[in-house]
């Protein structure tokens, strides 16, 4: 353990360096996406000037100042070190939405800036980025457009658990290191109607998961695809589909490769039909059922192939949305870099109980079947596996300028072997907020994390037991300009 640590300080320095001398190498690809996030920005602005009464455009720059205590700034289960951090967070958001229920654009970005500063530990100063995108706008009467970002830059291993695909548990040990860790996700659609009602989709998507712990792969992903949709029921907007998708999966080693090959790319290819139809105003439900195979230069990863398919349901009240799926899929093992079928049921829910309590539920339930695993060796990462995460929360607006939230994250991994220890993970945060002015809030929060491990005889390399706790307290202001 020793020598390993004394690795990653190495290797943690050599890649400060190289990412200060290089630019940022490795996420230039993410840069230039975000090249298309700045003329779709553009775009919107100018829209703003021959906006309809309907529309509004919304700037918001803010600037907040904070002070964290940690009581186990590296999430060590023996010998912690605590520390105050200074964070100063400067920020943007742009929104462009409807002010009545009616059809038109939404675009909603929202950047931020954290620049940490540690009084005991300057080692670990750093700055991280998050940024959020949506657009969902009918380009024109023909054409409809829907985008949505999410990249985090950060080292703080508690601010890593935000996702816009279900959590899958696939990278614990990276998940449990103070390492700088870049993840993107990005999903699109354009849809085109072709006259009549015959339409053609195009979808598009990417994952980069970009870690500095040796023992998991990085992960690149990307995702083309084309659907042929036909309306057969214009008054339930019902309608039929064939569809074809292809990603391409590619992996990058961190120093260590898992297993032979492990790092080697592969394609995975999915042909499939579906149905999208409104069972009442307020019930929707969209299944479909396709087959899958895979192709790779690697023996093991080439020609696995089997049945896949989706189903969910969504309903719609008046004062929120739930929805229940399940969707099985082939996807790679992540950190592991193998081929694994996925089966995941979700369950999502957003309701405004009272106008002033909100109440929020998300949760899956998936397993991890590793197609091309032939034998697993202690402390690996490639057993199949269970992955449970919960996660509730409630936000509850006391006056009008005084509001609080809890929110909680269960998640549990079930390993299927015997000599994996099963390990979970809790996160528990509570927060309340103050308005002095409209403008300008001050924050208090309080979040508590640790990782549990149960039964077996090892537990995987890097995953080791600990608890954390973090008091928070922020001042910011955030003026709104509107157009």
């Amino acid at each position: 353990m020793g020598g390993l640590t004394l690795w990653r300080r190495g290797r943690r320095l050599a890649l400060r360096q190289q990412w200060s001398q290089e630019g940022y190498r490795n996420t230039a690809g993410i840069w230039r996406f975000q090249g298309i996030i700045v003329v779709l920005l553009t775009l919107v602005v100018t829209a703003a000037y021959g906006q309809e009464p309907s529309q509004r455009l919304t700037l918001t720059p803010s600037l907040s100042l904070g002070e964290r205590y940690d009581d186990n700034i590296f999430e060590t289960p023996t010998n912690k070190q605590d520390d105050f951090i200074t964070v100063l967070s400067p920020g943007i958001r742009v929104q462009y939405l409807p002010t009545a229920p009616t059809l038109g654009t939404q675009f909603d970005l929202d950047y931020r800036a954290s620049i940490e500063f540690f009084a005991d530990h300057s080692s670990e100063n750093n700055v991280g980025h998050r940024l959020s995108l949506m657009l969902d706008s009918p380009l024109a009467p023909s054409l409809d457009v829907r985008l949505r970002e999410l990249l985090l830059i950060t080292e703080n291993p508690l601010g890593r658990d935000e996702r816009l695909s279900n959590p899958t548990g696939l990278r614990p040990v990276s998940q449990q290191q103070r390492e700088r860790t870049l993840h993107n996700e990005a999903e699109g659609r354009a849809d085109i109607r072709l006259g009549g009602r015959t339409s053609l989709g195009v979808v598009f998507g990417n994952l980069i998961d970009d870690v500095d712990t040796p023992e998991e792969l990085d992960e690149f992903r990307y995702t083309v695809g084309a659907e042929l949709g036909y309306l057969f029921n214009v008054a339930r907007n019902s309608s039929v589909f064939v569809a074809y998708q292809v990603s391409f999966e590619t992996f990058r080693n961190n120093g260590v490769v898992p297993s032979v090959n492990a790092d080697a790319a592969f394609q995975v290819h999915a042909f499939g039909t579906g149905v999208r139809h409104d069972l009442t105003p307020t019930l929707a439900v969209e299944a479909g059922l396709g087959y899958s195979v895979t192709t790779s230069d690697a023996p093991q990863k080439d020609g696995l192939d089997g049945v896949i398919g989706n189903i969910k349901l969504t309903k719609t009240f008046n004062k929120g949305q739930a929805s229940l799926g399940y969707a099985r899929r082939f996807s790679a093992g992540g950190s592991t870099g193998d081929v694994v079928i996925d089966d995941t049921v979700s369950a999502n829910a957003s309701i405004n109980l009272t106008g002033k309590l909100t109440a929020r539920f998300d949760g899956n339930v998936s397993w991890f079947n590793f197609q091309n695993v032939t034998t697993i060796t202690p402390n690996s990462n490639n057993s199949n596996r269970r992955f449970l995460s919960i996660r509730p929360g409630l936000a509850y607006q006391i006056l009008r300028p005084w509001g609080v939230s809890v929110a909680y994250t269960y998640e549990y991994t079930d390993y299927t072997d015997s000599t994996t220890a099963n390990f979970s993970d809790h996160r528990l945060l509570l927060g309340t907020q103050y308005a002095l002015r409209e403008w300008l809030v001050l924050g208090l929060s309080y979040r508590y994390g640790a990782r549990r491990l149960h039964g077996g005889n090892a537990a995987v390399a890097g995953v080791n037991e600990f608890t954390d706790n973090q008091v928070m307290l922020t001042l910011t202001a955030s003026p709104s300009l509107r157009f």
